[in-house]
C-alpha cells in the first residue's frame, strides 16, 4: 500500500512544480544569464574523462592535441584539452612515477615531461591572436576557472615535493601568466570604456570638452 501511494503522490508533485513554474516567469535579464551560463564551455575535466588517460603516451597525445587546438585558434578547446591532460597527471602521478626515484623511468626522462606539460600552459597562456570563433574566446570567467584550478592541482602535488620546481609543477608562473592576461584584459576594458565616454562626451559639447 505505501508503494501505491508513493507512485500516486508524484504527478502531484511534478504539477505543482510545474504550476510554480509557470507562475514565477523567468526575467528577460535572468534568461540573459541562463543562456550564457548554458553556452560557456566549461574546462573542467569530467572524472570520468581523467580515468581513462593513465599513461605517458595518453598524455602526450593530449599534449600534442592541445597545440593543434591552439594552433587552429580554438583556445577553449586547448584548454579543455590541457585541463583533461593536467588533471589526469595529478590524479595518477604516483602510478606514472612521478613522486619516487625507484621507477623504470629515469629523472632526466621526469624532468623532460614535466618542463614538456608545464611548457604547454606557458605556451597555450601566451597566444594572443583572435580566436577562431567566439564560442573559443577566452573570456575572464574561463581564465578565473583556470585560476583555481592551477592552484588545486598545486595543492594535492604539494605533499610530494612537485611544486615550483624544476621537476614539478610550475604553479607561480602559470598564475602569473593567467593574471598577465586577467590584468591586460582590465586594461583594455577600462580603454574601451573611456572612449566610449569621450565619444559620447564629443558628441553632445563638441571639441569644448577634453577628457
Amino acid at each position: 500500500m505505501q508503494c501505491e501511494q508513493q507512485v500516486t503522490a508524484e504527478p502531484v508533485v511534478a504539477d505543482v512544480k510545474k504550476e510554480e513554474q509557470h507562475d514565477t516567469p523567468i526575467k528577460p535579464e535572468e534568461q540573459t544569464t541562463v543562456l550564457l551560463q548554458q553556452e560557456q564551455p566549461m574546462l573542467i575535466p569530467p572524472e570520468s574523462t581523467i580515468s581513462t588517460i593513465t599513461t605517458f603516451e595518453e598524455i602526450q597525445k593530449q599534449l600534442k592535441s592541445t597545440l593543434d587546438h591552439i594552433e587552429q585558434r580554438n583556445m577553449v578547446s586547448g584548454f579543455q584539452t590541457l585541463s583533461k591532460a593536467t588533471a589526469a597527471v595529478v590524479e595518477h602521478c604516483e602510478q606514472l612515477g612521478l613522486t619516487s626515484d625507484d621507477h623504470p623511468y629515469n629523472a632526466i626522462d621526469r624532468e623532460q615531461f614535466w618542463a614538456g606539460l608545464n611548457n604547454c600552459w606557458l605556451y597555450a597562456l601566451a597566444q594572443r591572436q583572435e580566436p577562431s570563433s567566439d564560442t573559443e574566446r577566452l573570456t575572464d570567467q574561463h581564465l578565473y576557472n583556470l585560476r583555481d584550478m592551477v592552484v588545486t592541482w598545486a595543492d594535492k602535488l604539494e605533499r610530494y615535493g612537485l611544486v615550483d620546481y624544476e621537476m614539478g609543477w610550475w604553479e607561480a608562473d602559470i598564475l602569473a601568466a593567467i593574471d598577465g592576461i586577467l590584468a591586460m584584459n582590465y586594461a583594455a576594458a577600462q580603454a574601451a570604456a573611456q572612449t566610449v565616454v569621450a565619444q559620447a562626451a564629443a558628441a553632445l559639447f563638441g571639441d569644448e570638452v577634453n577628457l
